[in-house]
């Protein structure tokens, strides 16, 4: 959910003025903020492409630097749920097995619409007893 999050991008409406980056935005004024890109940050996440969940052991990301369903009041209303799902289900998994990749090579990307994205070929994994 880091390396491929649910939604890439949230829009957000500026209530008030604010300074981005060195440049004056002003109120009215949509900004997006990329999940993709803050996910990969190599400040936030030394080597932020390899796949490496054993970094969130022990350790939570600070704050703001993984949003994989959004945040404040227009995130999703079903993040929550998800994550939760998922985590009963992998926890169910590995006690049965080692998950492995159905292929070797990345499966890519693909997508539903601008800000949406999902593994191209469904994320197929094997259970190795």
């Amino acid at each position: 959910m880091r390396l491929r999050p649910p939604v890439t991008a949230i829009p957000w409406l500026l209530r008030e003025p604010c300074d981005i980056g060195g440049h004056h935005v002003p109120a009215g004024t949509y900004a997006v903020a990329s999940l993709w890109d803050l996910h990969r940050n190599p400040d936030l996440y030394p080597d932020p492409e390899e796949f490496r969940p054993e970094r969130f052991l022990h350790n939570r990301p600070p704050r703001g630097a993984w949003l994989p369903f959004g945040t404040g009041p227009h995130a999703c209303i079903g993040g929550q749920l998800a994550f939760i799902q998922v985590a009963v289900l992998v926890r169910a998994l590995i006690r049965r097995g080692q998950l492995l990749p159905a292929m070797r090579q990345d499966e890519g990307i693909g997508h539903r619409a601008s800000t949406e994205i999902h593994p191209a070929q469904g994320c197929q994994v094997t259970l190795e007893p």
